[in-house]
Protein backbone atom coordinates (compact mmCIF):
# COMPACT_ATOMS: atom_id res chain seq x y z
CA UNK A 1 0.00 0.00 0.00
CA UNK A 2 1.90 2.83 -1.45
CA UNK A 3 -0.49 5.76 -1.42
CA UNK A 4 -3.52 6.37 0.16
CA UNK A 5 -6.40 4.43 -1.30
CA UNK A 6 -8.97 6.71 -0.73
CA UNK A 7 -7.19 9.76 -2.60
CA UNK A 8 -10.02 8.76 -5.79
CA UNK A 9 -12.85 10.31 -7.90
CA UNK A 10 -15.72 10.47 -5.44
CA UNK A 11 -19.64 11.36 -6.16
CA UNK A 12 -22.46 12.92 -4.33
CA UNK A 13 -25.88 12.67 -5.16
CA UNK A 14 -28.99 14.70 -3.24
CA UNK A 15 -32.77 15.25 -3.75
CA UNK A 16 -34.87 17.70 -1.97
CA UNK A 17 -38.42 18.17 -1.13
CA UNK A 18 -39.72 21.43 0.40
CA UNK A 19 -43.39 21.75 0.70
CA UNK A 20 -45.41 24.61 -0.81
CA UNK A 21 -45.53 26.71 2.81
CA UNK A 22 -41.88 25.92 3.46
CA UNK A 23 -42.97 24.61 6.87
CA UNK A 24 -41.64 20.96 5.88
CA UNK A 25 -38.15 19.76 4.04
CA UNK A 26 -37.13 16.28 3.69
CA UNK A 27 -33.25 15.80 1.97
CA UNK A 28 -31.86 12.54 0.89
CA UNK A 29 -28.09 12.37 0.13
CA UNK A 30 -25.16 10.14 -0.81
CA UNK A 31 -21.79 11.76 -0.61
CA UNK A 32 -18.15 11.29 -0.95
CA UNK A 33 -19.47 7.86 -3.19
CA UNK A 34 -16.16 5.51 -4.60
CA UNK A 35 -15.23 2.11 -4.06
CA UNK A 36 -15.04 2.63 -0.06
CA UNK A 37 -11.52 1.51 0.17
CA UNK A 38 -9.75 2.40 3.98
CA UNK A 39 -8.26 5.47 3.76
CA UNK A 40 -7.90 9.26 5.25
CA UNK A 41 -11.64 10.41 5.33
CA UNK A 42 -12.67 7.89 2.65
CA UNK A 43 -16.27 7.63 4.17
CA UNK A 44 -19.34 6.73 2.04
CA UNK A 45 -22.38 8.50 3.54
CA UNK A 46 -25.62 7.79 3.24
CA UNK A 47 -28.56 10.14 5.46
CA UNK A 48 -31.32 11.49 5.29
CA UNK A 49 -33.06 14.88 7.15
CA UNK A 50 -36.43 15.55 7.85
CA UNK A 51 -37.13 19.76 9.03
CA UNK A 52 -40.26 21.10 10.38
CA UNK A 53 -41.26 24.26 11.39
CA UNK A 54 -44.17 24.53 13.82
CA UNK A 55 -44.19 28.22 14.11
CA UNK A 56 -41.83 31.42 13.89
CA UNK A 57 -40.51 30.27 17.19
CA UNK A 58 -40.26 26.33 17.34
CA UNK A 59 -38.70 24.40 14.88
CA UNK A 60 -37.48 20.75 14.92
CA UNK A 61 -35.14 18.71 12.32
CA UNK A 62 -34.27 14.63 12.46
CA UNK A 63 -31.48 13.05 10.87
CA UNK A 64 -30.34 9.86 10.40
CA UNK A 65 -27.26 8.56 8.50
CA UNK A 66 -24.96 5.46 8.07
CA UNK A 67 -21.11 5.88 6.74
CA UNK A 68 -18.95 3.06 6.07
CA UNK A 69 -15.27 2.08 4.67
CA UNK A 70 -14.47 -1.07 3.18
CA UNK A 71 -11.00 -3.31 3.35
CA UNK A 72 -10.57 -1.54 6.81
CA UNK A 73 -7.58 -3.57 8.39
CA UNK A 74 -8.56 -5.69 11.43
CA UNK A 75 -6.97 -4.89 15.09
CA UNK A 76 -7.97 -7.88 16.31
CA UNK A 77 -5.79 -10.26 13.70
CA UNK A 78 -1.75 -10.13 14.31
CA UNK A 79 -0.80 -9.99 10.74
CA UNK A 80 -3.10 -6.88 10.17
CA UNK A 81 -2.00 -5.12 13.30
CA UNK A 82 1.73 -5.43 11.97
CA UNK A 83 0.51 -3.52 8.44
CA UNK A 84 -0.54 -0.21 11.36
CA UNK A 85 2.30 -0.27 12.94
CA UNK A 86 4.43 -0.50 9.28
CA UNK A 87 3.20 -1.00 6.14
CA UNK A 88 0.44 1.90 5.32
CA UNK A 89 0.28 5.21 4.46
CA UNK A 90 -0.93 5.80 7.63
CA UNK A 91 1.35 3.50 10.03
CA UNK A 92 2.90 5.20 12.68
CA UNK A 93 6.22 5.89 11.12
CA UNK A 94 4.57 7.80 8.28
CA UNK A 95 1.93 9.23 9.98
CA UNK A 96 2.46 9.22 13.69
CA UNK A 97 -0.19 12.01 14.80
CA UNK A 98 -4.36 11.48 13.62
CA UNK A 99 -3.82 8.46 11.29
CA UNK A 100 -7.25 6.53 10.79
CA UNK A 101 -8.11 3.83 13.23
CA UNK A 102 -8.47 0.33 12.58
CA UNK A 103 -11.77 -1.72 12.85
CA UNK A 104 -12.55 -4.58 15.76
CA UNK A 105 -13.62 -6.98 13.15
CA UNK A 106 -15.03 -9.24 16.04
CA UNK A 107 -13.11 -12.42 15.22
CA UNK A 108 -8.89 -12.79 14.28
CA UNK A 109 -9.25 -14.83 10.87
CA UNK A 110 -10.10 -11.61 8.97
CA UNK A 111 -7.60 -9.67 7.10
CA UNK A 112 -9.78 -6.62 6.99
CA UNK A 113 -13.70 -5.70 6.88
CA UNK A 114 -16.55 -3.23 6.52
CA UNK A 115 -16.36 -0.88 9.43
CA UNK A 116 -19.79 1.45 9.75
CA UNK A 117 -21.43 3.84 12.15
CA UNK A 118 -25.11 4.39 12.48
CA UNK A 119 -26.26 7.13 13.75
CA UNK A 120 -29.77 8.90 14.37
CA UNK A 121 -30.09 12.59 15.73
CA UNK A 122 -32.43 15.03 16.41
CA UNK A 123 -32.49 19.20 17.33
CA UNK A 124 -35.53 21.20 18.81
CA UNK A 125 -34.77 24.95 18.20
CA UNK A 126 -36.60 27.70 20.25
CA UNK A 127 -35.94 31.27 19.17
CA UNK A 128 -37.48 33.14 21.66
CA UNK A 129 -36.20 36.61 19.88
CA UNK A 130 -35.21 37.24 16.63
CA UNK A 131 -31.33 37.73 17.66
CA UNK A 132 -31.50 34.12 19.40
CA UNK A 133 -31.81 30.65 19.39
CA UNK A 134 -31.61 27.80 21.64
CA UNK A 135 -31.25 23.96 20.37
CA UNK A 136 -31.82 21.06 22.25
CA UNK A 137 -29.95 18.07 20.95
CA UNK A 138 -30.06 14.22 21.38
CA UNK A 139 -27.87 11.55 19.54
CA UNK A 140 -27.35 8.16 19.12
CA UNK A 141 -24.21 6.64 17.73
CA UNK A 142 -23.22 3.18 16.94
CA UNK A 143 -19.83 2.81 16.07
CA UNK A 144 -20.14 -0.81 15.11
CA UNK A 145 -16.16 -1.91 14.57
CA UNK A 146 -14.99 1.28 16.50
CA UNK A 147 -13.14 2.47 13.49
CA UNK A 148 -15.03 6.35 13.76
CA UNK A 149 -14.05 6.65 17.27
CA UNK A 150 -11.58 4.46 18.15
CA UNK A 151 -13.45 2.43 20.41
CA UNK A 152 -16.38 -0.18 19.58
CA UNK A 153 -19.14 0.86 21.35
CA UNK A 154 -22.58 2.98 21.14
CA UNK A 155 -22.57 6.23 22.43
CA UNK A 156 -25.57 8.42 23.55
CA UNK A 157 -25.28 12.36 23.50
CA UNK A 158 -27.34 15.04 24.71
CA UNK A 159 -26.39 18.68 24.48
CA UNK A 160 -28.20 22.60 24.87
CA UNK A 161 -26.64 25.55 22.77
CA UNK A 162 -27.32 28.94 22.56
CA UNK A 163 -26.84 30.95 19.37
CA UNK A 164 -26.67 35.20 20.19
CA UNK A 165 -26.74 37.85 17.24
CA UNK A 166 -25.22 40.93 18.59
CA UNK A 167 -25.56 42.51 14.99
CA UNK A 168 -25.84 40.90 11.51
CA UNK A 169 -22.50 41.01 11.65
CA UNK A 170 -21.36 39.49 14.96
CA UNK A 171 -22.39 36.34 16.86
CA UNK A 172 -21.73 33.98 19.51
CA UNK A 173 -22.63 30.31 20.39
CA UNK A 174 -21.56 29.08 23.99
CA UNK A 175 -22.86 24.84 24.14
CA UNK A 176 -22.41 21.98 27.08
CA UNK A 177 -22.98 18.51 25.84
CA UNK A 178 -22.89 15.06 27.96
CA UNK A 179 -21.44 12.19 25.86
CA UNK A 180 -21.44 8.42 27.19
CA UNK A 181 -20.25 5.28 25.87
CA UNK A 182 -22.41 2.29 26.51
CA UNK A 183 -20.01 -0.71 26.22
CA UNK A 184 -16.54 0.29 26.76
CA UNK A 185 -14.28 3.78 27.93
CA UNK A 186 -14.00 5.81 25.64
CA UNK A 187 -12.65 9.18 26.99
CA UNK A 188 -9.83 10.91 28.71
CA UNK A 189 -7.10 8.68 26.54
CA UNK A 190 -4.84 9.89 23.87
CA UNK A 191 -4.46 7.44 21.11
CA UNK A 192 -1.73 8.93 19.76
CA UNK A 193 0.53 8.60 22.91
CA UNK A 194 -0.88 5.17 23.10
CA UNK A 195 -2.88 6.15 26.50
CA UNK A 196 -6.30 4.09 26.78
CA UNK A 197 -9.61 5.50 27.48
CA UNK A 198 -10.51 5.16 31.03
CA UNK A 199 -13.75 6.81 31.39
CA UNK A 200 -17.40 6.41 30.17
CA UNK A 201 -18.49 10.06 30.22
CA UNK A 202 -17.39 13.52 28.86
CA UNK A 203 -19.17 16.83 29.35
CA UNK A 204 -17.82 19.15 27.31
CA UNK A 205 -18.34 22.85 26.87
CA UNK A 206 -17.29 25.07 23.93
CA UNK A 207 -18.08 28.76 22.72
CA UNK A 208 -17.01 30.18 19.60
CA UNK A 209 -17.37 34.03 18.35
CA UNK A 210 -18.57 34.40 14.26
CA UNK A 211 -17.80 37.58 12.33
CA UNK A 212 -19.53 37.95 8.95
CA UNK A 213 -17.96 40.08 6.46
Amino acid sequence: MLKDPGAQPTFSAAVRYVTDSGNDGVYVIANGINNGTWGYNNLQWYGLTYYHKFNDQWHISFETYNEHQNNVLNLDNPASVALVASGTPFSLDVMPWNAPFGAHCGNATQLSCTASVQTFLTYVNYSPTKMDNISYRLEWFDDKQGQRTGVKTRYVETGIGWQHWFSPQIEIRPEVSVYHALDAPAFNGNANFGIPPNKKTAVIGSADIIIHF
